[in-house]
């Protein structure tokens, strides 16, 4: 899958880094925290679904983001003032929450009105699958894609002799992995891309640890942990603790066993992206892009905001996508190709009727793409 935004050189890579480190690239996938999962917000009295152009007063809306030190609240901060500034039938602030895997369920609950989150957290919360345990009280769709996270595997260069796929790796409980923090998309994600590699029950199989991020990279470096979870960001920089890690030892990468045609047949809620192994600044890793588990992030709507509403929202940040761009580091590859591009094809994760229109009208609409109405039935 070949990268459809500007700038893929070592060059724009270091600029996107430098601009993205304000928003605390350390914990950019917003997925999990230790604190509570609703901020500080009361529910709303108003009506997501009015029309605004149509004579209906203007909303208000509070965006869920995720902690304040995010890539994901810097996106929801940025599009609130772009949304407030250029729309007439929508106003919007963006809150702190727990974290987007939290976001479905606090717009149910009616503590948010939207969310920025991901399309795992849309197709799980509707389905029920883990960690929602059942459906949330509300619908969730897509509505427009901004950001991925791509996740694989590796292990210290020079040891684990012989081991070069997730196949290799001994199942007798010798080898030490970590995927970050129990809880969070990065969890499922690794448990998910084994199984898409043909190897089930991986917590009972392997010495498999919960630890942050930070913890996780020092202790790799260090030889405590022989193989972890890393992730890169847009296609387009590696997350900072990597790198810390990347500049204390040599890496290599420990190869998924799926392809894109095994992610598309699945039921789960992932992209097939393959990552530039040159990411890893200084290191050989031997390969040009590395096969990954791709999480896209995007803002979710609930399907009683209007279609007019959805419309509204998708058209004003399409149209004045530098803008958009310009507000934050975070958005810099958001735009019409890339909503295309990561709109997950998924029967759990309807897209909502305004976005729907809106990517009919430009000719964005691809296969496989769900409908709310055939979401509904």
């Amino acid at each position: 899958m070949e990268w459809n935004g500007s700038g893929d050189s070592v060059t724009d890579r270091r600029k996107f880094l430098q601009a993205l480190g304000a928003a605390g690239i350390v914990g950019l996938a917003g997925c999990s925290s230790d604190g509570d999962d609703g901020g500080d917000g009361g529910g709303s009295d108003g009506d997501n679904g009015g029309d605004g152009d149509d004579g209906e007063m203007a909303v208000e809306w509070r965006i869920g983001t995720s902690g304040p030190e995010t890539a994901t609240h810097a996106s929801g901060v940025a599009m609130s003032e772009v949304i407030s500034d250029k729309s007439d039938s929508i106003s919007m602030s963006a809150q702190t929450t727990g974290g987007t895997a939290a976001n479905p369920r606090l717009i149910a609950q009616g503590d948010i009105d939207v969310a920025q989150s991901t399309d795992w957290a849309v197709a799980r919360s509707n389905s029920g699958a883990q960690p929602y345990g059942e459906p949330v009280d509300k619908t969730m769709t897509q509505v427009l894609p901004f950001m991925t996270l791509e996740y694989y595997l590796v292990k210290r260069e020079g040891e684990l002799e012989g081991v070069e796929t997730v196949s290799d790796i001994p199942q007798d409980g010798s080898v030490s992995m970590a995927f970050g923090q129990r809880g969070g998309t990065n969890f499922f994600a690794g448990l998910d891309g084994f199984q898409l590699s043909g190897i089930d029950n991986v917590q009972d199989t392997y010495d498999l640890q919960s630890m942050s991020w930070g913890d996780q990279g020092s202790q790799f470096a260090d030889g405590r942990l022989d193989v972890m979870l890393v992730y890169g960001v847009s296609r387009e920089v590696l997350t900072g603790w990597a790198q810390e890690a990347g500049a204390q030892v040599d890496v290599s990468v420990v190869e998924w066993e799926f392809s894109e045609d095994d992610i598309a047949s699945s039921d789960l809620p992932y992209t097939y992206i393959e990552t530039p192994a040159d990411l890893w600044d200084g290191q050989d890793i031997r390969m040009d892009s590395v096969p990954a588990v791709g999480v896209g992030y995007q803002t979710i709507f609930p399907a009683d905001v209007s279609e007019d509403l959805g419309y509204e929202f998708v058209s004003t940040v399409m149209d004045d996508i530098d803008a958009v761009r310009e507000a934050s580091s975070v958005l810099a590859r958001a735009g019409p190709d890339f909503a295309q591009e990561f709109l997950l094809p998924s029967g759990n994760a309807p897209v909502h009727p305004g976005a729907e229109r809106y990517y009919k009208e430009q000719d964005l609409w691809k296969d496989g793409l769900t409908t709310l109405d055939e979401y509904e039935g």
